[in-house]
């Protein structure tokens, strides 16, 4: 049987829960559904995915939707706080009730193929647990799996003889029991979820962890502080503080009226040696405060480039007691090192160590693409519409044009490993595939990296329905200034952030309050939300902020249908 919707959205994470709210509030009367493959809403912090001691890395008032606060009375959580995955898990299924979306929901659900067809809609092929086949229709789609979906897991020599567990921290939860029953345990990673894992095993567990950092990878995690600087500021707050993003180059800076500002530190030598010692300030900051030069051990975890180049990629230091002791001590030993091969109980390194364990665990990351296949729409959806030479041209145009406005770009760092040439996410806005910009119904949500979720995901979610309904206030008009300004943006994360993952999606630190301005004004609001000038600049943003959002953009287009651009119909220049 095939079912026939207005809308589906795939994914039931902080953007598609998002996306699905602000299409509803503008449509409650047509037919909307949201599919995953969990057995549960929430994305990162669905219930099967909530591992031990497992919390945010934002503190309170920053990991919300702007229009739902957490407040302390319903959820426990108070300022200063990190919150509890299972606080957030409630928080989300919450979200979904209050506002129409969890009736709407399909959940062990899996989306296998969405192809293109003649009626201008989209066609899904799914499966549930039963492996069951169902066809779905639908005349718009939002695509909003995320980048936390496909995990990356090692093959190592001998995985087939291993006899203890071996997984990904993404079944951390399912395995859960391990953390009690191992007095050994093997941690593969150095990101900040191979952290948490080392130290769940190290604390709730009482076992030896070993933990593996590749030599050629990107090495260990910046864990920063929640508070930095002298005036101590939580991080998140510094990220989202207007006078402060100036300091991080960004092709879509100037959307916050401030480009003279942005010209000087960027484009003269005085103003590039103040954004350097800013950074340099920074990433001493935190490695004075986790004591890198105080301990042999300790210091294998010091990160192997400046913060400047990592990008959303940084954890924050949220756990109860101290970590690094825990290393000082000798509870969690990491090892610079690979995984040569696994026989027995034993874990072989290309150090020559070997390490008897009880469990091994590989926080190895995430597959960082689209897992779903698309049909008749370019290369996984993401077709650029040019090809061949012309492509290389305007690659090459838009590179030269990113180190010529942002001369320090030029100074890449010294990598120990090798980065390869990948093709990126290219999408309009990092939203749509610029081979449908002008089609109206298909969209991404939540294809980026960014500490900034919420506001993201807030404002993503009311872009995406003023763009299939046509009610954007300012877009590109024509394919070829589509296709240049996805190149342009798509590229500069090649150069912006090559310890982060700039080079295949887009990464987010300082350039993400910039980017709702950006999206905040295509939809023809006010971006500059604060009271004062002075609060303006140094005052952080948060989600509330952005509170009224809708009901300004409901405002702003009473009455009206539709704008009177060029492509209104869907049809290509």
């Amino acid at each position: 049987m095939t079912s026939e919707y207005d809308l589906v959205v795939v994914g039931a994470g902080w953007f598609g829960l998002s996306a699905a709210k602000s299409y509803i509030q503008f449509h409650p009367e047509e037919n909307v559904l949201v599919l995953d493959a969990a057995s549960s809403i929430g994305g990162t912090w669905s219930e099967d995915r909530l591992y031990p001691g497992l919390k945010s890395n934002n503190l309170y008032g920053s990991y919300e939707y702007p229009d739902f606060r957490m407040s302390e009375s319903v959820y426990g959580v108070k300022e200063g706080q990190h919150i509890p995955a299972a606080v957030l898990h409630r928080y989300l299924n919450d979200f979904a009730k209050h506002f129409g979306v969890y009736e709407r929901t399909r959940l062990n659900t899996k989306v296998e193929e969405i192809t293109a067809i003649s009626s201008g809609g989209w066609s899904l092929t799914t499966t549930n647990d039963a492996r069951q086949t169902a066809i779905i229709e639908t005349k718009k789609l939002v695509l909003a799996t995320g980048l936390t979906s496909q995990p990356n897991i090692p093959e190592y020599p001998g995985i087939d003889s291993f006899i203890p567990p071996f997984f990904h921290a993404k079944d951390f939860c399912i395995h859960k029991e391990t953390v009690k029953s191992s007095n050994k345990a093997v941690v593969v990673g150095s990101g900040k979820s191979a952290y948490d894992i080392a130290y769940a095993f190290a604390t709730e567990g009482d076992a030896q962890v070993d933990l593996i950092i590749r030599p050629t990878g990107q090495g260990p995690v910046w864990l920063a502080p929640p508070y930095v600087t002298p005036f101590k500021r939580k991080l998140e707050e510094l990220l989202n503080t207007r006078a402060l993003t100036w300091f991080s180059p960004c092709p879509w800076g100037d959307e916050d009226g401030f480009a003279i500002s942005r010209n000087f530190l960027h484009k003269t030598a005085f103003g590039r040696l103040l954004v350097d010692n800013y950074w340099n300030a920074m990433s001493a900051d935190v490695i004075e405060a986790n004591g890198y030069h105080d301990d042999s051990q300790v210091n294998k975890l010091k990160p192997w480039n400046v913060a400047f180049w990592t990008g959303s990629g940084l954890g924050i230091n949220n756990f109860d007691t101290d970590f690094f002791e825990l290393v000082k001590n000798g509870k969690i030993r990491p090892h610079i090192a690979d995984v040569e091969k696994l026989y027995g109980k034993t874990v072989d390194l290309t150090n020559g160590e070997k390490l008897e364990t009880d469990v091994v665990i590989c926080a190895t990351g995430w597959k960082k693409e689209l897992q779903l296949k698309l049909s008749n729409i370019g290369k996984e959806g993401t077709g650029l519409l040019y090809t061949g030479e012309a492509r290389a041209k305007v690659i090459r145009d838009a590179d030269r044009e990113t180190l010529k406005e942002f001369p320090g770009l030029k100074h890449q760092p010294v990598l120990r490993f090798e980065r390869q040439d990948e093709e990126p996410l290219r999408l309009y806005r990092f939203i749509v595939p610029p081979t449908m910009a002008f089609s109206r119904n298909l969209a991404f949500a939540g294809m980026v990296s960014t500490v900034s979720t919420a506001m993201f995901a807030s404002v993503q979610g009311l872009w995406i329905t003023a763009f299939f309904d046509n009610k954007l206030s300012r877009m590109a008009q024509t394919n070829d200034e589509v296709t240049k300004e996805v190149i342009r943006h798509t590229q500069f994360g090649k150069w912006r952030y090559p310890c982060g993952y700039g080079a295949s999606l887009p990464d987010f630190a300082f350039d993400a309050l910039p980017y709702v301005d950006l999206l905040v004004k295509d939809l023809g609001l006010k971006n500059h939300r604060k009271n004062t000038q002075i609060a303006e600049l140094f005052e952080p943003y948060k989600p509330w902020d952005f509170k009224e959002l809708t009901q300004e953009f409901r405002e702003l287009h009473a009455g009206v249908t539709k704008f009177d651009h060029p492509h209104a119909n869907g049809a290509l220049s």
